[in-house]
């Protein structure tokens, strides 16, 4: 598929990252859509200091946007592939922004998707009558990342082997698979549906457990930076456990619908890290081992934020919990209550979570009295029978 231009839609890490990273791969013009606060005066004038946006560390890339807006007739027409790289929470709302604009033939998705992407993203096509624009999705993002410079510098840390994704329709993986390798650089899978896609999400599983994990006992009394936690590294022995309990729920979630839906691609946790980042983890042994010993998490720190001068609290609103429990694992545990299949790790650390969050995400409809459910859960898109979420992926 030749492209002639790609839109990047965001304007954090990944966003950042990709635009170079795309350019440099594919050779076409990449433009930049961030419609948040002033990120896009800030990209403008960041990358026109610094001569581009530059990956360094385990990706090296450098490139200007050709044009960056917080206006998405400016910058979306004309794009072959458009990529959502933001919270799943924007998800909606943006493509609601850029759905007009959309040339016929293109292809709009998010990297990464998420729990319950294809539900969202094919309502917003549907109320357009959209129907001549594929939908992917990716599984997570391709590399840890972080912004060194607003706009001008940002640092890989690792980058996986390899990432699943999937399409609406799948019968077209064939055409998008291909495209995504050359944009991000390394070999994509295929997930046969968007429901594989979206049990197959371990952002669901790795974050909002290790927080429970570091968090749960935390008796609310704010810490100095020294005693900030490691995220991955610092993984306990009762953490793996956690872990491993989440991971076991998803794959009775797998075995209960395998029969009817090809779910290959959602894989044990453990399995999935080592596939994902092969010889970048020194000890494979243990769900633990792989944790501590992966290089690609070296360094990284829990999510925190300062309280008073040097003191440090958890930030429960991080994306750790604020976008993988409404937008992951609640999505996991409404799937599972259709499929009749019992999470109790998975409530444990929802109820946990829903605490902080002040929401609940164990609710599967609106009750008398609170707001509506938040989660993008199956439920929420009128899939509210087993036999409804089959149909549903079966028709991609």
């Amino acid at each position: 598929m030749k492209v002639r231009k790609i839109t990047v839609c965001g304007g954090g890490n990944g966003a950042q990252a990709l635009v170079p990273i795309a350019a440099h791969n594919v050779g076409c013009p990449v433009d930049l859509y961030a419609p948040y606060a002033d990120e896009a005066e800030r990209i403008r004038a960041g990358s026109a200091d610094h001569g581009g946006i530059e990956v360094t560390g385990a990706v090296l890339a450098k490139a200007r946007p050709r044009r960056t807006s917080a206006n998405p007739a400016k910058v979306i027409p004309g794009s072959d592939l458009v990529v959502l790289v933001l919270p799943a929470f924007a998800h909606a709302s943006t493509l609601r922004e850029v759905v007009t604009f959309l040339d016929a033939g293109a292809w709009v998705g998010a990297i990464p998707a998420r729990g319950g992407f294809h539900y969202c993203a094919a309502q917003v096509l549907k109320e357009h009558d959209r129907d001549d624009v594929g939908l992917f999705g990716l599984q997570t993002l391709p590399w840890a990342c972080r912004i060194r410079e607003y706009g001008r510098v940002v640092y890989v840390l690792g980058v996986k082997r390899i990432v699943d994704a999937a399409s609406r329709p799948a019968a077209k993986i064939g055409e998008i698979a291909p495209l995504l390798e050359r944009v991000l650089g390394l070999p994509v899978g295929a997930a046969a549906n968007g429901l594989a896609l979206t049990l197959a999400n371990t952002g669901q599983l790795i974050h909002p457990g290790i927080m429970y994990v570091l968090f749960v006992g935390w008796d609310s009394r704010p810490f100095s930076a020294s005693d900030i936690p490691l995220f991955y590294h610092g993984l306990s022995e009762e953490g793996a456990r956690v872990l491993a309990g989440l991971s076991d729920e998803v794959q009775a979630i797998r075995a209960r619908l395998d029969t009817a839906l090809d779910l290959t691609a959602v894989r044990p946790l453990k399995e999935w890290l080592v596939r994902s980042y092969g010889d970048a983890i020194a000890d494979p042994s243990t769900l633990r081992s792989a944790f501590v010993t992966n290089r690609a998490y070296a360094g990284l720190e829990a999510p925190v934020r300062e309280v008073a001068p040097g003191r440090f609290a958890p930030d429960f609103g991080a994306r750790y919990l604020a976008e993988d429990v409404p937008f992951g694992l609640a999505v996991s545990r409404a799937i599972a209550r259709l499929a009749g299949v019992e999470t109790p790790a998975m409530d444990r650390v929802i109820t946990w979570a829903s605490m902080h969050l002040g929401r609940d995400y164990l609710s599967l409809a609106p009750r008398a009295g609170l707001e509506p459910v938040g989660a993008r859960i199956p439920q929420k898109y009128g899939l509210e029978s087993l036999e409804q979420l089959i149909s549903f992926a079966n028709e991609e």
